[in-house]
């Protein structure tokens, strides 16, 4: 719903807000610390606010270790409105491609939302990129196998082994078999004691500040 309503013009930023001669208690520049009072437009929400740019470029460079494709151009055309006219990702990785640019643009519009309307809620880029990472963790484990390794030579490993159907594989095994391109996938018990999978490729991507 949030990208539909960016994509025909339906998401109120301050600055539209303004435009239309709309009242705006939480009023019409952006809310994150370090901007200085830009007005809130798509392109600034979006792409060009610090928050934003930090976030897509650790989106760019996580998509390059994962995937051990070249990062994205971090452009408003390809990135909010999904113009591949210049970039495009391998066929194989477009669902993956459009899963992690929308839960993006979503986690982007939702910090933007709690910082204007919450006191003191402006969220570092580390907090949103790590929200973002759980939100779409399911897409992210379902899409692993297409991104990272040939399904022939591995047989379900990954869902087997997550699942625990495979309770003689160890986690050197494990990691040892879902490697790619440098890319190396190891599996670990996060905060909430469910699996989770970092990225590497020559060194790992780590969340933004």
């Amino acid at each position: 719903m949030t990208v539909w309503r960016l994509l025909h013009g339906k998401l109120f930023v301050g600055a539209f807000t303004r435009h239309i001669h709309r009242s705006e208690p939480a009023g019409y520049t952006c809310p994150h610390p370090l901007c200085t009072q830009e007005e809130a437009t798509l392109t600034h929400v979006f792409i060009t606010c610090p928050l934003a740019a930090s976030i897509w470029g650790w989106f760019a460079a996580t998509w390059a270790a994962v995937t051990g494709e070249d990062p994205p151009p971090l452009s408003a055309d390809l990135l909010l409105a999904d113009d591949q006219r210049q970039w495009q990702p391998a066929s194989q990785l477009t669902p993956l491609w459009h899963r992690l640019r929308l839960a993006t643009i979503c986690q982007l519009w939702a910090s933007y939302q709690r910082a204007r309307h919450q006191t003191g809620a402006a969220e570092s880029a580390g907090v949103v990129a790590a929200r973002l990472l759980s939100s779409c963790r399911k897409a992210i484990l379902g899409d692993w196998r297409l991104a990272t390794v040939n399904v022939r030579t591995t047989s379900g490993v990954l869902s087997d082994w997550l699942r625990g159907r495979d309770p003689k594989l160890t986690r050197v095994e494990f990691t040892a078999r879902w490697c790619h391109r440098n890319v190396l996938c190891a599996v670990g018990e996060g905060p909430d004691a469910q699996l989770s999978i970092p990225w590497s490729a020559h060194h790992p991507v780590p969340l933004p500040a």
